[in-house]
């Protein structure tokens, strides 16, 4: 609206409706020497809000642009990716960029915030973590108009040191085998497969016993299982390219029908009805957590001199495996889910053989 106001002067006082996040009037106004230019900047400015074109116009906090974010992360994204944003932004996020004004965040803020972050002490990938998380966030703020640039976008990761992959070897996984109670049958059991599919925890908890195509002796991977709130969450694999079919052994099959027959009767005693849709390592009324596996491995090897490895490198422990059998990259892509060799090679490519000597012994026959 254009209005007169004296002294040859004109007030534009443009009204664009409520913002839907805030609740507040959307208001501008501006005092110009003639009608015309009023009239101009009044259609000037609604037109770059139709387009969106107005950045810093939406004053909202950061606590909005929080809530606006965890929810495309919820509606996009599997629910413990959903479940790990909230965590870290409640954890290391929230307290310090509460209160900011958005526009006046620098780069430089960002990096002094990086280092408080190294101060703590905590671990150089944890701290990434939450840096990849905050700049999300920005990148949010921007989308609604919030801010022009991200402050983030000159903050450099910090570099993480490779740890030796850690593996166990056939004799040393037999070894542990052996740790195994008689009792603790059920964990023989998920250890092995682990072992000799390389599957991932999720993806082996996920499993139901029509999973199992006995005919091709393989396993069909096309879901993951993790917990949410104490809920079980089931969601499709890492990648497109984990949903797979993995060929397993005959014996690893008959350990299987072992394990069944136990899980039959544990089903009885407890007056669960025993059906192919039960979860293949299942032992109760609900699914076991990963927690359960993992943290029984360091007890198992307690009982002897094995050094313990992590649950994950079970997975590492069956490439390995492969390697020593002599398999190629692209039979070791498949089994593992990964989108590409280049993913084989970058993760599992120090464990291949180096054949340069064979190579350079060659030559020798030329001479």
């Amino acid at each position: 609206m254009v209005r007169k106001l004296g002294n040859k002067r004109y007030s534009a006082d443009i009204s664009l409706g409520k913002d839907p996040l805030t609740g507040e009037r959307r208001r501008r106004q501006k005092i110009f020497s003639s009608k015309k230019e009023a009239e101009m900047y009044e259609e000037e400015q609604k037109e770059m809000y139709r387009l969106n074109k107005v950045v810093g116009e939406r004053k909202l906090k950061f606590p909005i642009v929080v809530k606006v974010y965890l929810e495309h992360c919820k509606l996009h994204g599997k629910p413990s990716y959903y479940a790990n944003q909230k965590y870290l932004i409640d954890k290391h996020i929230m307290e310090h960029f509460e209160n900011s004004d958005f526009l006046a965040i620098s780069t430089r803020d960002i990096k002094e915030y990086q280092q408080k972050l190294i101060d703590t002490g905590l671990a150089n990938k944890s701290i990434n973590n939450i840096m990849i998380t905050l700049k999300n966030l920005f990148n949010k703020a921007i989308e609604e108009m919030v801010i022009p640039s991200n402050p983030c976008e000159g903050v450099k990761n910090l570099k993480i040191s490779n740890k030796q992959m850690k593996f166990w070897t056939p004799d040393q996984f037999k070894e542990f085998l052996s740790l195994i109670d008689e009792d603790d049958f059920l964990f023989k059991v998920f250890y092995t497969f682990a072992y000799l599919t390389g599957m991932r925890c999720g993806e082996m908890l996920a499993l139901n016993w029509n999973d199992i195509d006995r005919f091709k002796r393989e396993i069909n991977v096309h879901k993951s299982l993790n917990y949410l709130n104490g809920e079980v969450v089931i969601t499709e694999p890492k990648t497109k390219n984990s949903i797979r079919r993995v060929s397993i052994n005959t014996k690893l099959i008959e350990l299987l029908d072992q394990w069944r027959e136990k899980q039959i009767d544990l089903f009885n005693k407890l007056n669960v009805k025993h059906h192919d849709e039960v979860h293949m390592f299942q032992y109760r009324e609900k699914p076991p957590t990963k927690d359960i596996f993992s943290r029984r491995i360091r007890t198992i090897c307690s009982k002897g001199d094995l050094e313990p490895i992590r649950l994950h490198d079970l997975r590492h422990s069956h490439v390995a495996l492969l390697i020593n059998q002599q398999e190629d990259h692209v039979t070791i892509k498949e089994r593992l889910g990964h989108a590409s060799i280049k993913t084989t090679i970058d993760v599992y490519g120090h464990l291949f053989p180096n054949k340069q000597q064979e190579t350079a012994d060659k030559f020798d026959s030329m001479f």
